[in-house]
């Protein structure tokens, strides 16, 4: 990756206090908002991107080294605390790239501030209550468990370190090893994540009826693998969001960002450029 393209991070003064920002390249804005394991630096998306695009990836509050958690209660706050970044850096209707709850937040957005988005992916998406299609579980289960449902593939590194913690958790001559650093992200995030989604569960009632105001370009994309969130929550998405896009992503769970960031880059080029 040239210099500059080169990802850095920085930090934006927001009303909720320092918010810290990863952006590189050039070009069309795209801003990038993560899932509930706050991926940023190496995200494989993120370097795929970089190369066309100014890419823009704020580390939500309660993730990474941003502050202001104590100020968010719920998707309405999270929506003003994207507003804020948007004026902070003068983004004027960026292409909008989400991620699993970071799709629910582009989804809340959008159906609220359309103007404000010039176009829409949603990769995984939660946010909505589906009758016999419920998403599973993520504040109880062990990592381990959870990394069946987020990869489709189990020897990928961040698999392997889920699993791993699963070692040190349940085998007592290897947990004093386990320090409270190896552990403190996945506690910070999951309480960060639980503000916004732990009732209602990963979802707000109101979302599905306003999915008819997204009228900008709009591109879901499913991970054929994922068994976290059910096909039907993308394909509602799809179908919902008036002339949206739906595309399915092979070899891939739920962490597709993750997994198959050049093959998904490679599929928000065509849907930009088309």
């Amino acid at each position: 990756m040239t210099a500059d393209r080169a990802v850095v991070s920085d930090f934006v003064d927001l009303p909720v206090g320092k918010v810290q920002v990863l952006r590189g390249g050039s070009g069309q804005p795209v801003v990038y908002l993560h899932s509930a394991t706050g991926e940023g630096l190496g995200l494989p998306l993120i370097d795929a991107m970089v190369e066309s695009y100014d890419v823009i990836a704020p580390m939500f509050p309660g993730f990474g080294e941003s502050e202001g958690i104590e100020e968010v209660d719920d998707m309405e706050d999270a929506v003003f605390v994207l507003l804020d970044l948007f004026e902070a850096l003068s983004i004027e209707a960026p292409v909008v790239v989400g991620q699993s709850l970071g799709g629910w937040m582009a989804a809340e957005l959008t159906s609220r501030y359309p103007r404000r988005v010039g176009a829409l992916v949603l990769v995984n998406p939660v946010g909505l209550h589906l009758d016999g299609a419920p998403i599973k579980d993520i504040f109880s289960r062990s990592p381990g468990d959870m990394a069946e449902d987020l990869f489709a593939d189990q020897s990928h590194p961040m698999a392997q370190l889920m699993h791993a913690l699963d070692d040190y958790r349940n085998d007592p001559a290897q947990i004093g090893n386990l320090t409270f650093d190896m552990v403190k992200p996945v506690i910070k995030h999951m309480g960060a994540t639980a503000r916004l989604g732990w009732d209602p569960y990963l979802h707000n009632p109101k979302l599905r009826k306003r999915l008819r105001r997204i009228d900008v370009p709009t591109l879901v994309v499913r991970g054929v693998q994922d068994t976290l969130v059910p096909e039907a929550h993308a394909r509602t998405f799809a179908e919902e969001i008036p002339g949206a896009q739906y595309a399915e992503l092979a070899d891939a769970a739920h962490l597709a960002t993750v997994e198959r960031g050049p093959e998904l880059a490679t599929l928000i080029r065509e849907f930009l450029d088309a």
